[in-house]
Order: structure tokens, then sequence, then C-alpha cells
């Protein structure tokens, strides 16, 4: 998360005070910023370590979604990019990943979730 603007809200889902329940899906971060345009960027992150499985990242990234529309008006102007992050992906779960059955809803819109390398700068994934 280097290099991101300094002025960033990035909410840890796993932390007390989360505003998810203690057992309801969870992703890892909801990052929200703004590009140099100072457009508002809004993302639910997923890390993984070991084998990524598309329906259960695509239902953490949902839940992420659910919380930033709690927070983020809908007529607000904001680019929504819900994001996972892994080490290794088969190409089975990576075609999984970016289909229709998986896009992530924000705001009555569908946005297909971004796969990035873990250690890629998350600032290029936000397409900032």
């Amino acid at each position: 998360m280097t290099n991101l603007p300094a002025l960033r809200l990035i909410i840890d889902f796993d932390k007390p005070g989360s505003p998810l329940g203690p057992n309801a899906p969870r992703c890892d971060y909801l990052v929200i910023t703004e590009d140099q345009q100072k457009i508002g960027l809004v993302a639910p992150l997923e890390l993984k370590r070991g084998q990524l499985h598309a329906d259960q990242v695509a239902k953490q990234l949902q839940a992420g979604a659910n919380a930033a529309e709690k927070l983020i008006a809908q007529d607000e102007a904001v680019r929504f990019r819900p994001i996972a992050a892994s080490g290794r992906v088969s190409k089975h779960e990576r075609t999984r990943l970016k289909s229709r059955a998986n896009m992530v809803r924000f705001h009555g819109s569908s946005e297909p979730i971004r796969l990035i390398q873990c250690g890629d700068p998350l600032l290029q994934a936000l397409g900032a």
C-alpha cells in the first residue's frame, strides 16, 4: 500500500469495531482515497496467501462493497475497484474470478474483480 495518496482511509475489517459482524463474510480491507484529479476511489481488498477460490473471494469483496455503500453516498462520484491480491492463481480460478457471476455490486452497478500479484502496486490496480 505504499505510494497511496496521503489523504486516505483504510478500514481493517478484522479489527475490533469493524462495521461487519464477527461471523460475517469479510474482505481484509476497505481502501478509500482519491486520484490526482481528486476523484474518489473505493476498493474492497482481499489478500490471499494460499490457493484463491473465486466464489469465496467474490463473497468477501461483496461484503466490503456493502460496508462501503453505507459510507459513500450513492450520488458521490467515485470509481469502484474490487481487488484481490494473491501469489498464485490457477487458470481455472482466474477465469472464474473474471466471470459475470463473480462481479461485485456497488450502488447498482457491477464491477469485475481485479486480480494483482502480492507485492504489485495497489495504486496501479486502483487505476489512479
